[in-house]
């Protein structure tokens, strides 16, 4: 293996500052667009070590096909960017190179995650909570799930699901990962309940109720409820109160998804549409979604401060889990990882750097740039606002001049188009009843208002 003296860091630093510049320029593409099967005929690998030129080229191939997410014109995923701080923090994890098992091989991370979990916890109102960093909001949905079968039945640990079919209850416009999650757990796809949502995207709390008992009466065992803050297409904040009342009324887990719309904790303005959080028992929250710490910067915690370690740990005590005066600071036991990154820095130094003021602000500027984004799409008599979002989901389309054109084939078309292009990244979706339109994701913390009316610009001009 080669030094890292000699491995040409200074040559790979400049590729990047140079990188990084060129995504400021709005001619920059957001990305070369090539076809797959034209992209996969770049990338191949050597019997033999490549030349420093060859190895410095194919950091540039990767740069120059990447996606641009630090562009201010990519707003296409529930993502964008990533801050200077945790930069910093990326490439000191990395030459770092710590675990996160044991406080012996990672007594700084370890600390700062602990303490970063605390405060969250005070935030949510979890007074006595625990948790954990993961590697994304999917596998923290599918820790909550994991925490309430133990709770609730605890010999499934050694035992497994035995003669139970316990059923998990989310809306329809609940993300997918309740569904790997069923899978993993050997739940089965049929026992993950698609509760009815309402016109705002929001969980239906009458149909919740009934659903959970016609599960009753089919012999199964209810298990969790999972509300979702900031659904993936809309941007809905499901009821939360309401669906608590339903949890503890039948006795059941209640887990909230903020994995999107968590960040609104973060600001006195928007925390109100997480209503009376506290009372949950757990919550997904990804840091990377809106405060541009860079994938992957995600979070589970839960009110419940005995339940992760006696879940999740099983062997590791003859070589890695001693008995030893920092035992109560090792979190291998309490995760399902042994092996895992130190993420907790880069929310540690975002949070260190801007304080929890500067954190607000971040939030109350992306609402902000959408409440101007709406403003322009109402003016604009090409484009239709389909509804009015609660969250930073701006869902639209663009009016074909010809009445007799096909409006969702033309929005689709015209979308692909867009990136094909390579000047703008905004995403689309569609509804049951087959409508497509184009969903504006505001989560770049490098766009402004005047990117934005640039984005409209674009769209318009190539709609043409």
């Amino acid at each position: 293996m080669k030094n890292l003296e000699t491995t040409h860091i200074n040559e790979v630093i400049n590729l990047l500052e140079t990188y990084l510049k060129e995504n400021q320029d709005k001619t920059t593409p957001v990305v070369d667009y090539l076809k797959g099967s034209a992209l996969q005929k770049s990338f191949s690998l050597n019997t033999e070590a490549v030349s420093t030129n060859e190895y410095l080229e194919e950091i540039q191939k990767v740069l120059k096909y990447s996606v641009r997410t630090t562009h201010p014109l990519c707003n296409n995923q529930l993502f964008a960017g990533i801050n200077s701080e945790s930069v910093v923090a990326e490439l000191i994890s990395t030459i770092t190179n710590t675990t996160m098992a044991t406080y012996e091989m990672a007594p700084v991370a370890t600390i700062m995650e602990q303490k970063l979990v605390s405060e969250l916890s005070q935030i949510l109102g979890f007074e006595n909570g625990d948790g954990l960093m993961l590697t994304g909001g999917s596998n923290a949905n599918l820790m909550a799930i994991h925490l309430a079968r133990h709770k609730f039945f605890p010999e499934t640990k050694t035992k497994g699901n035995g003669a139970h079919e316990f059923c998990v209850f989310v809306s329809d416009q609940a993300h997918y990962s309740h569904q790997k999650a069923m899978m993993l757990m050997g739940l089965g796809l049929d026992n993950l309940i698609s509760v009815k949502s309402n016109s705002a995207g929001q969980m239906d709390t009458n149909d919740l109720e009934l659903k959970i008992k016609e599960v009753k009466e089919l012999g199964k065992t209810p298990l969790l409820v999972c509300s979702t803050a900031g659904t993936t297409v809309m941007g809905a904040f499901d009821p939360i109160d309401e669906v608590d009342k339903v949890c503890k009324s039948f006795n059941l887990w209640h887990h909230v998804d903020g994995a999107w719309g968590g960040a609104v904790m973060l600001s006195s303005k928007t925390k109100p549409l997480l209503q009376t959080i506290s009372n949950v028992d757990s919550f997904t929250f990804d840091a990377h979604k809106l405060l541009g710490t860079g994938l992957i910067t995600s979070f589970f915690l839960t009110k419940h401060s005995d339940l992760l370690q006696p879940a999740n740990s099983a062997g590791g005590s003859t070589y890695i889990f001693h008995d030893y005066e920092n035992a109560d600071f090792d979190t291998g036991p309490k995760s399902l990882q042994c092996g895992r990154k130190n993420d907790a820095l880069k929310m540690w130094l975002t949070w260190k750097s801007r304080g929890s003021k500067g954190l607000e602000r971040i939030i109350d500027n992306h609402f902000d740039n959408r409440d101007y984004f709406i403003d322009l799409i109402k003016k604009n008599p090409r484009l239709e606002l389909l509804f009015d979002p609660e969250y930073l989901n701006v869902c639209f389309q663009v009016i074909p001049t010809d009445s007799n054109v096909d409006i969702n084939k033309y929005n689709f078309d015209l979308r692909f188009k867009i990136v094909q292009s390579g000047k703008v990244m905004t995403n689309f979706s569609s509804w049951s009843d087959g409508t497509v339109f184009f969903r504006q994701i505001f989560a770049n913390q490098n766009t402004t208002k005047e990117d934005l009316k640039e984005i409209l610009d674009i769209i318009l001009d190539m709609a043409q």
